[in-house]
């Protein structure tokens, strides 16, 4: 079978940029000012709400116009060859405040060596044969909790003590903003699961298999043969939106246009296994940091993948990735089942911005995958950022009048410590609410 390995370090071919720039609006902006004053520097933009009764065909916005204003952030897409444009609109400091560069985004996990077989049986030959397939960092503290899987639940489950909590994330929205989602997946059977794609020529089928993985973590439940429990807030309301492609590849744009899809279907919860790269002393995204506190003001709680780009058995620990970086996002590391830092963990060591908030289980994560296979084992802070919306939507089950923010205070205050630095792990190990 062909094997599959969550692995940190990016390509060297990656690209970095798409072209296109973003635009940060003006609150205040309405849309005649916009539409104006683009006008007036020969750019014409459509708007999102244009498009809302068919999310995907935002991208032909790039065609039919200059770009698009997703009107629910106040942020704009310009193509590229407009730079010109560009610069008299934000340096004339009416509706158009400041401009970024679009990033390409990726899927944090390349194919590499766990194969497609039940973990229990894996980590039995893993211990049999000396093999260490998460590259953990050495062992922790004594004192720092070890867990392992039982025919109850796998140790992830075990870590985060999701079977002692009552909560089950019900008629909580949780988004996945993915690859997709292997529709058919029998684990999931029953499931009413809404689905969508912004990825132009593909059906959110998932032919990549990481966002089934992360989807099965988030809001699975029970392998269907050995009932052995994977999945985290197994009733919330499961929101798809493939905005990956089949080959883990996406853009600003339209992780966008899902974000804007998942709140305007009124997510609570959205989950963001995907990042890029950022180098020591870059600062984070400032339009994502601010359409993610508008989402937070708009009840929704952004969480992102603190990224896995370290080698720390090489003594190389780097920067948390985009978006994850942003203050207004709940970054998220990962840790082994002896509670160690996962070998490719990013860190918060980014002065302004990039810390990591949480730590959760993030390597050999048992869980969905796409066909034939069913079920695969991954590392990855992938894995540890599905684990934190799942708990996110149980406690919104819990409190259910709470605001954003207060979820976050909750996730972050109800963390078991570790002896690790909060470079690494934020406030501490994930828990489930009693």
């Amino acid at each position: 079978m062909e094997p599959y390995k969550s692995d940190s370090v990016p390509s060297g071919d990656q690209l970095k940029y798409t072209g296109k720039r973003l635009l940060m609006l003006d609150q205040t902006a309405g849309y005649k000012n916009i539409t104006d004053q683009a006008s007036g520097v020969s750019l014409r933009l459509a708007f999102s709400s244009d498009y809302k009764s068919h999310e995907e065909d935002y991208v032909k916005a790039f065609s039919e116009a200059d770009g698009i204003v997703f009107d629910r952030f106040g942020v704009a897409v310009v193509n590229e060859d407009h730079e010109d444009q560009i610069s008299a609109l934000t340096a004339a400091e009416k509706s158009f405040r400041y401009s970024e560069p679009e990033r390409y985004v990726y899927a944090l996990g390349q194919r590499t060596g766990i194969r497609f077989i039940p973990a229990n049986l894996w980590r039995l030959i893993c211990k049999l044969f000396n093999i260490n397939p998460g590259n953990p960092a050495p062992s922790p503290p004594v004192d720092n909790p070890v867990f392992e899987d039982d025919t109850q639940a796998f140790w992830g489950i075990h870590a985060i003590n999701a079977l002692a909590s009552s909560f089950t994330g019900k008629g909580i929205g949780l988004a996945i903003l993915d690859t997709g989602m292997y529709e058919g997946h029998p684990d999931f059977a029953g499931r009413a699961i809404k689905l969508k794609s912004f990825i132009e020529g593909e059906s959110v089928e998932d032919q990549h298999g990481h966002g089934t993985h992360c989807a099965g973590i988030a809001a699975g439940h029970i392998h269907m043969d050995t009932a052995i429990r994977y999945g985290t807030a197994r009733e919330a309301d499961l929101y798809i939106g493939k905005v990956l492609s089949n080959s883990g590849v996406g853009s600003d744009s339209g992780i966008l246009a899902g974000m804007d899809w998942a709140i305007g279907n009124g997510c609570k919860v959205i989950s963001m296994s995907l990042g890029a790269s950022v180098g020591e002393g870059d600062r984070y995204s400032d339009i994502y940091n601010d359409l993610a506190k508008k989402a937070m003001d708009m009840g929704t709680l952004i969480i992102a993948a603190a990224g896995n780009d370290s080698r720390r058995r090489q003594g190389i620990i780097r920067p948390v990735n985009h978006p994850a970086n942003c203050p207004a996002i709940l970054a998220v590391g990962a840790l082994d089942n002896r509670s160690g830092v996962a070998d490719f963990s990013c860190g918060g060591i980014n002065p302004d911005g990039g810390k990591v908030d949480i730590a959760a289980p993030g390597v050999e994560i048992y869980s969905t995958w796409r066909e034939p296979h069913q079920h695969a084992v991954l590392s990855g802070t992938s894995m540890a950022t599905p684990f934190a919306a799942g708990v996110a939507a149980m406690l919104w089950e819990a409190h259910p009048d709470a605001e954003a923010s207060e979820i976050w205070e909750k996730l972050t205050e109800s963390a078991r410590q570790l002896r690790h630095p909060a470079r690494d792990v934020g406030a501490g190990l994930l828990q489930a609410p009693m």
